[in-house]
């Protein structure tokens, strides 16, 4: 069995738990609510499925920015492995059957 990455030193000194935490962090999105770490999740999950591809997300894109925020290491697919890692541990600390996003 892997190690749990959200209770790694790393990730839980990451902004993404800051993020995930704070109340002042709640954004609106459509008709509901999600943590700013959430949000940034699902869209670094996507970012990393295309550059996996070979397509850059947007022009300013960094791979080194993922793993500063998340506080996670590796190459592109080990770093898309551990994100969805992250988002099941988060799922299942949520306590929700399931997440909006």
């Amino acid at each position: 069995m892997s190690k749990v990455l959200i209770a790694t030193t790393e990730v839980l000194n990451s902004q993404f738990v800051a993020d995930s935490t704070s109340k002042d962090a709640v954004i609106a999105i459509n008709d509901g609510y999600m943590t700013r770490g959430w949000y940034n999740l699902v869209i670094s999950i996507r970012d990393l499925g295309l550059y996996q591809k070979g397509i850059k997300p947007h022009k300013n894109w960094k791979i080194t920015d993922i793993k500063n925020y998340f506080g996670i290491k590796g190459n592109k697919t080990k770093l898309y492995d551990q994100l969805l890692q992250l988002r099941e541990e988060y799922k299942q600390l949520s306590g929700a059957d399931e997440v909006v996003g």
